[in-house]
Formats: structure tokens, sequence, C-alpha cells
């Protein structure tokens, strides 16, 4: 039997249970530390949060937070990227596994001042009914110097805030899978480095016998837009084709994972 997507209104008296209980284990948590954690239901609505999840989007206590969307909170960095939020809650979702998991960079002015934290989501399931009532999400704060460092041209090119999903194995663009060695390449194009940048970028963390040069990225440009049929090797067509895909908005795992540091969630 699959798992069901069930909206608030349609919640049998089990789920509401369920829910309430959920909801108050999440204050009582709240009142003992200092987590950013929280839920929401099938339409990104929050149906609890912790009082330190209520401080970062400028707001007194968990409670005030129910009932809200991301674009109706006070805070204006988490509400201009509402719609990012809500696309990853439905992918999450609507991907079939009810097991999968998402981790998410925001970087953007919170409540608290200019913050990059990374965001952790998994389904909030009902096991008896076998149904998804939304998603659970938790935090960790990070160090801006740490994004920064790693990817210095990225406010330069996408603006100061930023809304970064982790892509686990391999990324589908326009019907083609990426590896991981292409993502990497293509996020780092992006950034607007130049070829030697990135040659000695990937000669450090993911070393070869043979020495990489410039052009060693350039043949990898090349066959990146091979593979995606584009009518030219120009790297600005290329470009232009990653954004529309949103592949600025999508971190190679292995890029994400010296971003934040050992600390997993």
């Amino acid at each position: 039997m699959d798992y069901q997507l069930v909206s608030p209104e349609h919640f049998s008296e089990e789920q509401s249970e369920f829910v309430s209980k959920f909801r108050e284990s999440i204050f009582q948590l709240s009142g003992q530390t200092d987590m950013i954690v929280g839920a929401k239901d099938v339409n990104s609505r929050h149906l609890v949060a912790s009082d330190a999840y209520a401080r970062i989007v400028a707001l007194a206590r968990g409670a005030d937070v129910i009932d809200r969307l991301d674009k109706e909170m006070p805070c204006e960095g988490t509400a201009q990227f509402a719609d990012c939020y809500v696309q990853e809650d439905l992918a999450l979702m609507r991907g079939g596994d009810p097991n999968a998991k998402a981790s998410i960079l925001n970087v953007h002015e919170y409540g608290d001042g200019l913050k990059a934290r990374v965001f952790s989501k998994h389904l909030l399931r009902h096991e008896p009914t076998r149904a998804i009532l939304g998603t659970v999400y938790y935090a960790h704060e990070i160090e801006v110097a740490n994004f920064i460092s790693l990817m210095p041209n990225y406010i330069l090119e996408f603006g100061s805030g930023c809304s970064i999903e982790q892509v686990q194995g391999k990324f589908k663009l326009q019907d083609v899978e990426l590896t991981e060695y292409e993502q990497e390449v293509s996020f780092l194009l992006l950034l607007n480095w130049d070829f030697k940048q990135i040659a000695d970028f990937m000669n450090k963390y993911r070393p070869k016998p043979k020495t990489r040069v410039a052009d060693s990225i350039i043949k990898s440009k090349n066959y990146i837009c091979e593979k995606l049929g584009l009518p030219s090797q120009r790297r600005a067509e290329l470009c232009d084709a990653l954004i529309a895909a949103g592949m600025h908005r999508k971190m190679p795992a292995s890029l994400f994972s010296r971003l934040i540091g050992s600390k997993q969630l």
C-alpha cells in the first residue's frame, strides 16, 4: 500500500491525535533546548515550531508560527525564499520514498541577522494509516565565512541570499543525467570561476594521477554541452541552460559536505 498525502482538513481522529502529540513533544523540547525544529503540513503551512525557530523568523514563540506559511513570516529573508521552500517540501513528499531526507543551505537575513543555516527535512509519517501528513525540519548554524570562503563568487552572481539544496548522486538536466564530477564542474562554472581555478580545486579535492590543467576543465565543459545537446560549446550558453534548470540552487553533495564541515544532520 502506498503512502497517501493527507491535508489537515482530512485528518482522521487518529491522525489529529498523532499531530497533537507531536506538537506537544516539540513544545516540551522547546522549553528544554534551543533546537530549531518544527513541522509543516502537506501545504507547507506550519503545524508546530520551537521557540528557537520562531525567533529566527522574527516571532516571539513557537505558538506564533502555527498556521503560517513561510511567505507570511515577518522575517523578510524567509518570506523571500518561501516559494523555494514549498518546492523543496513538494519534491520530498512526492518523491515516492517514505524515508527520504533533504538538506538545504539557507543564507539570508534572519530575525537574528545574516546567518548560514543547514536545514534537514524528512517526512511526517503516520504509519498506522500509511499517511504522509507533512514534513519535519530541523537546523543548525554554520559560519557564514565557511560559505564565503568556498563560494566567494556566489553572492556576486546570485545575490546575498540563497536557498541551496544538496544533491545526492546524479542530477538530471533536460532528461540527461550528470555525474557528480560533472555537477561540480557545472556548479563552479556558474560561480564564474575560471578554468584554472576549477582545475586547481579539483586537483586538491579530487586528485588524479595526471594533474588537471585548464584544458582538462574546458574538455569537461565541452562534453557536458554535448550531453545536453547544446548547439554550441559556449560557456555562456551552458550557464544559461544550467540556471534555467535551477542548477545554481542544487549543490553537489561533495561540495555541500565540505561547506558544512563534519557536522551531519
